[in-house]
């Protein structure tokens, strides 16, 4: 039974590693190209196309958003070959429209690569044969996952959206140190999903109101989880493969003008053992700084910020060690995974 469980575990993994496979060059495309134009045409490329470095924005930007419908597709056509393809592409613009990030991407992807396996093993009739795959299993996958995504896996996401609003509500009087931590590890568990996008519009509520205690926070753990990222690629370069140290350096990248997607395909690839690192590591981070003190009147993201924080070396300080926290975690998982696939290889 275990053998099974693990062996069901195993399959799952690899097709997230396929997935990633196919996303990586959208994210690298897509996130140099939105960093390329913030970089050189500053923070006003986001409200307009009148220039060319706008127009850049645009085109990354729009590449960003297709992100989780990618990611939903190519894990159902790992899962379920061709069939799969379009059914997982469909469900995962349902997720990403109903904002749950890449993980309801990963969840559309899997469910419609197993639902379209079952599918395919049902007999029909020799005459409607040829209709099979380019009909009806896109026809039944698409409707049974899109409609469970909207009824069965949205209303719970809707409620942990208020309630996790309601409680930062709450804690708005609260120690500066542990809203600082909180938001953080918000910005850090789902890279755009909707945890994220709550700490991010109750950072902004407190900037338009001038907390910039909470807003530094949340800005902060925008580009943490990227560098720690980049840095674990650094510093362990053989527990990845070229393609992820390649997008390690995307990502840092993209984490300098504010754009945490570059940390997705590390997280859809190895879940386990990314995700928690990031939250560590950015919990960290954002919670030393608040430790600090260090805020800035700005909406510019971590390292963008630097030169208006009113306490430079606190929050310096604070990336890094919020980094390196992510970085030496991530690898440890991972070293013990390796050592532990060697010693099975080895018996």
């Amino acid at each position: 039974m275990a053998d099974n469980k693990r062996n069901i575990g195993k399959e799952i993994v690899r097709h997230f590693q396929g997935g990633v496979s196919y996303i990586i060059p959208l994210v690298t495309a897509s996130g140099l190209l939105t960093s390329l134009a913030v970089i050189f045409g500053g923070t006003d490329v986001w409200d307009h196309t009148d220039t060319i470095w706008g127009v850049l924005r645009l085109i990354g930007q729009s590449g960003l958003g297709f992100i989780v419908p990618m990611i939903s597709g190519y894990i159902a056509y790992s899962v379920a070959d061709r069939p799969g393809l379009a059914p997982g592409f469909i469900t995962g613009i349902i997720a990403n429209e109903m904002g749950t990030g890449f993980l309801g991407g990963m969840i559309t992807g899997l469910a419609v690569g197993y639902l379209v396996e079952q599918l395919k093993k049902i007999k029909v009739p020799d005459n409607i044969n040829s209709l099979k795959s380019i009909i009806i299993i896109p026809f039944i996958s698409t409707g049974l996952v899109g409609l469970a995504m909207w009824y069965i896996i949205g209303p719970p996401i809707a409620g942990l959206t208020q309630a996790l609003t309601n409680w930062l509500n709450s804690m708005s009087g609260a120690n500066a140190v542990l809203l600082s931590a909180l938001l953080g590890a918000m910005m850090a568990i789902d890279m755009g999903g909707p945890v994220n996008k709550i700490a991010y519009a109750f950072g902004t509520a407190a900037f338009t109101s001038g907390s910039y205690i909470a807003s530094t926070a949340m800005l902060l753990g925008i580009g943490l989880p990227n560098f720690g990222m980049w840095l674990a690629t650094v510093l362990k370069k053989d527990l990845y493969t070229p393609a992820e140290i390649e997008n390690g350096r995307t990502a840092l990248i993209m984490g300098l003008v504010g754009i945490t997607e570059g940390t997705i395909p590390f997280a859809v690839a190895d879940p386990v053992r990314v995700i928690p690192s990031i939250v560590v590591g950015t919990t960290v981070g954002a919670g030393l700084n608040g430790f600090f003190g260090s805020t800035h009147s700005t909406m510019l993201s971590t390292f963008m910020a630097i030169p208006f924080v009113d306490n430079i070396i606190g929050y310096v300080v604070s990336i890094l060690v919020g980094g390196l926290v992510t970085a030496l975690m991530v690898n440890f998982l991972k070293s013990r995974k390796a050592k532990q696939v060697s010693d099975t290889v080895t018996e």
